[in-house]
């Protein structure tokens, strides 16, 4: 799967790229059992970032009551390949591994563009 068909979003902060948010190609079923109404969308910041500002963004952007947004933990930052102000998600390598399991979500790599 190719990450631009997971609807990629940059997040930015006082004019600049501070990370990226898309839909979790694992969708964890709610406490019911049932479907989330809303796709889960996973975050991914080029480097540590404060939770207030992960919500202040992920609120400009879906909404303040958007429960949908997975941020990741404020002492994490990802390497994106030839940084993030150079990047495109159609060539985007991320790493370490995205995990988003804690939540139920997806864990896994993105590499050229592509997720697995």
């Amino acid at each position: 799967m190719k990450l631009v068909d997971l609807e990629p979003q940059w997040m930015e902060h006082e004019g600049r790229r501070i990370g990226f948010v898309f839909i979790s190609p694992v969708q964890p079923p709610r406490r019911d059992n049932s479907t989330n109404p809303k796709a889960y969308r996973l975050t991914c910041m080029a480097s540590p970032t404060k939770m207030t500002v992960q919500r202040e963004v992920a609120e400009r952007m879906f909404g303040d009551d958007d429960y949908t947004i997975v941020p990741c933990k404020q002492e994490i930052g990802w390497t994106i390949a030839g940084g993030i102000e150079n990047a495109t998600f159609e060539t985007m390598t991320v790493t370490p591994s995205i995990d988003g399991s804690a939540s139920g979500n997806w864990h896994g790599f993105i590499t050229n563009g592509n997720i697995a």
